[in-house]
């Protein structure tokens, strides 16, 4: 399949090997956190890129930071919680609850973002109600919201070229132009999510997944 992966998105997935996939389905979001939280502490000390990607995305003190300040900052136990908590649309650690993966649900975002259409409409058959379901995880994501590769975890930011017959694909299975996400601490429509994201635009997208959007009736981002 044609996917647009972004050389921070591979960083991130190759801090978390072995990590996601099939065994983490089988966790809570709490246990699954504190595993990738402890992946983070590691590569932290290893300088691993993909621990720079995180910490300075989803640390605020680190935001935006030169490279040697993330580096050496001091960080502790808590402070990696949080980071990879933000990183799935939590505000904190203290907010991340046990809830456990829809299966199908997660195997439909794999699938989507390996753009693997007969996979997706199999299982959107299978289970219409997967068009219109959200994550488990904080920011509440849809099928859809996926698609903008924006706000949700780092690591699934990849794109597929057929993202907008991906996205005909979900609207005409059910699913919510309208609906939003918990991202960057508000309500996020998948189309604002799209136009504020790097990772689509470089993988030449961005205006037919656009229109995709606006012609099913997407509201205009504020």
């Amino acid at each position: 399949m044609d996917v647009y992966v972004a050389p921070e998105v591979a960083a991130v997935a190759d801090l978390y090997e072995g990590l996601l996939g099939t065994d983490a389905v089988q966790r809570t979001a709490v246990e699954q956190l504190r595993l990738q939280a402890e992946r983070l502490a590691d590569g932290h000390r290893r300088r691993h890129r993909g621990a720079f990607v995180e910490l300075s995305n989803w640390y605020p003190r680190l935001a935006a930071s030169p490279a040697e300040e993330i580096w050496s900052a001091a960080l502790g136990d808590e402070d990696y919680l949080g980071t990879v908590a933000r990183g799935h649309g939590y505000p904190d650690w203290t907010s991340v609850r046990p809830a456990r993966p829809a299966p199908r649900f997660e195997r439909c975002v794999d699938a989507l973002l390996a753009g693997d259409r007969p996979a997706v409409a199999e299982l959107l058959t299978t289970d219409p109600d997967l068009a219109s379901a959200r994550s488990h995880w904080g920011h509440r994501a849809t099928l859809l919201h996926y698609l903008a590769a924006n706000g949700v975890e780092i690591h699934r930011q990849r794109v597929p070229r057929n993202a907008p017959d991906l996205a005909r694909l979900l609207l005409d299975s059910g699913a919510d132009v309208a609906a939003q996400a918990h991202l960057y601490g508000a309500g996020r429509t998948t189309l604002g999510l799209l136009l504020s994201s790097s990772h689509p635009a470089h993988a030449g997208v961005t205006g037919e997944l656009a229109e995709v959007l606006r012609a099913a009736g997407a509201p205009q981002p504020a």
